[in-house]
């Protein structure tokens, strides 16, 4: 269990009510009944799906500003010149779209190109 800052949750009265009905049965509190439903949202693997459609919508309201990318895409070429697409895009965190739009900036600033479907590094001048 990981204690963490309080929150405040606001249920509406159908789906409190559902929690109240699962008082004593799925925890001994409507906390610790919301707390167990939170976990099997996170913990079973059921809503796998569901956790990266959000992950990616987030990324894509949300991208990281320019420095933090510049920053990322220096380390990530200290280790190697080539990635696979994929792989660069998670470790930038951003979505795909985001990164396809701004692969020609990127090219240009960092020395990178896309070639069957891997990032490679064919000159970092920095």
């Amino acid at each position: 269990m990981t204690d963490t800052a309080r929150t405040t949750v606001t249920l509406s009265k159908v789906s409190m009510k559902q929690v109240e009905e699962l008082v004593g049965v799925f925890g001994n509190t409507p906390a610790s009944v919301i707390s167990r439903i939170v976990e099997h949202f996170f913990d079973y693997g059921k809503f796998d799906d569901v956790l990266v459609k959000l992950r990616a919508k987030k990324r894509q309201l949300y991208p990281p500003d320019e420095q933090v990318l510049r920053l990322k895409i220096i380390d990530l070429f200290k280790g190697g010149d080539k990635i696979p697409f994929e792989d660069f895009i998670d470790y930038l965190e951003v979505d795909k779209n985001f990164a396809l739009k701004n692969f020609h900036i990127w090219s240009k600033k960092f020395g990178i190109k896309v070639e069957e479907n891997l990032v490679i590094k064919y000159s970092l001048s920095l």
